[in-house]
């Protein structure tokens, strides 16, 4: 009868550390989406500011264009 009480304390202590070492890997799971999240949400940031840019610099050689046309065509 030892030999089994022995073996259900191993037994339950075999599921503690199978318990704790899924709740860590689950923990280091949803740390990593919330990262992958964040990175995701400053790239999109990124890129909209990017493209902000753009259409102002597009905008500014639109201008810059037809000033020259404008000045060529007075020749």
């Amino acid at each position: 009868m030892q030999s089994l009480s022995n073996a259900l304390e191993r037994l339950a202590a075999s599921v503690e550390r199978l318990e704790r070492a899924a709740e860590a890997r689950e923990a280091r799971a949803v740390r990593r989406e919330d990262e992958l999240t964040a990175a995701l949400q400053e790239a999109r940031a990124e890129q909209f500011h990017a493209q902000e840019k753009a259409d102002v610099v597009s905008q500014r050689l639109d201008a810059a264009i037809g000033r020259l046309e404008t000045v060529l065509e007075a020749r």
